[in-house]
Order: structure tokens, then C-alpha cells, then sequence
């Protein structure tokens, strides 16, 4: 039987509480319906200077190397911000074991909304901030640009979606030390651009269903397209709960104020 685990890091006392509130019960849940391990890492993995400089976000770039994960052929990487529905097929089904699990956020909700909704959120950005203005959001627009605006080479058709893989330590350690040693912090997405450039340029991309990686804000971008009102928060409500029924891993970054709306 394949040892397989799903592991999150959960660094500090906001994140730990957070996970023990929202995610633990359907994580387990989960994890027991398809034979998981569940291992939640609580320190860090790396204490040096230069990893107390940088978000707890890189160390998901040490995980294949920490103590007992060489004893796994398969690793579920998720971030600690998102609610599993418990009733989601197996997200190792498909997956070679040399290839990595991952979904492409330059194509989500689907590449025509993404686009429509970018357009609405240049037309809105200041002009000149650097984070969150209109050139910042322009450089999402392409996925080549995206990564180049870190100093990495251009080209790229997609965007890695970090925030969940389907790895093996046998297959994919080096690749993600790699990053973890090789590149710098540079404020913006912390190591998803990198990582996802390594990933692509290796050809390591297998791609998997969205639903396991299902982005809450752009969701409700989607959703609220063209709406010029703030929506009630009984429309909030129902808006969260229709997202966790028809996804299988609902992801909240820049969104963990809703996740007290999820019922589970």
C-alpha cells in the first residue's frame, strides 16, 4: 500500500488557532476517507537568520526533507487556509508519481473571466502604487510578464497555484530546496513565482482539477462582476456556502475572513 500524507505548516499562534478552528475536523475527515496521514508541522523547519527575514510561506520548501517525510512515496502539500469538503474524490487520482499535482491560476476562474475581471481591477488601481496599482496588475495579465517581473525568464503560458501539490520526495526534494536556497524574498507572492517557474521550465506541471484549488477571491470577482454594490452579508453567507458545495479544496488567500462562513 502507498504511503501517502497530507501536511500543512501551521507557524504561529493566529495560523495554529485558525487551523484548529476551521480546518482539522474536514482535513481529518479527508484524510481518513482516502488514507491519509495527517501531519501538521508547528515549528519551523528553518530557524536561521535569513528564514526569520522572509514569510513562514517558503518552508513549504523544505517539507520533502523533513524528519519521516522520506518515508512517504506520495505528499499533499496545502496551505493552512483552506477548507476541505470532506466528500472530494482523491486528489492523488491521475497523478504520476514523477510529476507534480498542481492547478493553474492564470486560467482560473476560466482565461476569459480572468481577464474580464483584471480588466475591472486596472480600470479601479491607482496609478502609481507599486503593490496593488495598475502596472502591478497589468503584469498579471500574462503569465510571462508575471514571472519576469521577479528577474525569471519570460515565455510562460501558465501560473503555478502553490498553495497545493501532489508530490514525492523521492521525485521532487531537490527541485523545491532549489528554490528554497537559490532565490531571495522578493515581497511579492513570496515563493509562488518562483517555485512556479521551476516547475514549468522542468516540465514537472501535471494539471489538475481547479475544484481541488478553488481561489475564494477570484470566485467572488466572478461573482460580483459588474455589481456596483457592497453585498449583504446574508448574500456573503450564501455566496461562501455555494463555493464549499461545488468545490473539493476551497481555498480563502487574501480571503480568511470568510472562513467562519463555511458551515462544516
Amino acid at each position: 500500500m502507498t504511503r501517502k500524507a497530507i501536511v500543512t505548516l501551521a507557524i504561529g499562534a493566529a495560523y495554529d488557532e485558525r487551523f484548529e478552528r476551521f480546518c482539522r475536523p474536514n482535513w481529518a475527515a479527508y484524510a481518513e476517507r482516502h488514507g491519509f496521514d495527517l501531519i501538521v508541522i508547528k515549528d519551523p523547519l528553518d530557524v536561521s537568520e535569513r528564514a526569520q527575514t522572509r514569510s513562514p510561506a517558503w518552508q513549504k520548501c523544505l517539507i520533502l526533507g523533513a524528519p519521516g517525510m522520506a518515508d512517504y512515496e506520495r505528499i499533499v502539500w496545502i496551505d493552512s487556509d483552506i477548507i476541505l469538503n470532506p466528500a472530494a474524490p482523491s486528489i492523488l487520482d491521475g497523478v504520476p508519481p514523477e510529476r507534480i499535482g498542481v492547478t493553474d491560476e492564470h486560467s482560473y476562474p476560466s482565461a476569459d473571466v480572468r481577464q474580464a475581471i483584471l480588466g475591472g481591477i486596472i480600470a479601479a488601481a491607482p496609478q502609481t502604487a507599486e503593490v496593488g496599482g495598475k502596472a502591478y496588475w497589468q503584469g498579471w495579465r500574462d503569465a510571462g510578464a508575471w514571472h519576469a517581473a521577479m528577474g525569471l525568464p519570460g515565455g510562460q503560458g501558465h501560473i503555478v497555484q502553490t498553495g497545493v501539490m501532489v508530490m514525492s520526495p523521492k521525485h521532487h526534494r531537490e527541485m523545491l530546496e532549489h528554490v528554497y536556497y537559490g532565490y531571495e524574498d522578493r515581497g511579492w507572492n513570496y515563493e509562488m513565482r518562483f517555485l512556479s517557474h521551476e516547475v514549468l521550465a522542468r516540465g514537472l506541471q501535471h494539471w489538475i482539477d481547479p475544484r481541488f484549488n478553488a481561489l475564494v477571491w477570484w470566485l467572488y470577482l466572478q461573482a460580483n462582476m459588474g455589481n456596483a454594490r457592497v453585498l449583504s452579508q446574508g448574500e456573503v453567507q450564501r455566496f461562501v456556502t455555494d463555493a464549499y458545495a461545488r468545490n473539493y479544496f476551497l481555498h480563502f488567500a487574501g480571503a480568511a475572513n470568510l472562513m467562519p462562513l463555511v458551515d462544516v
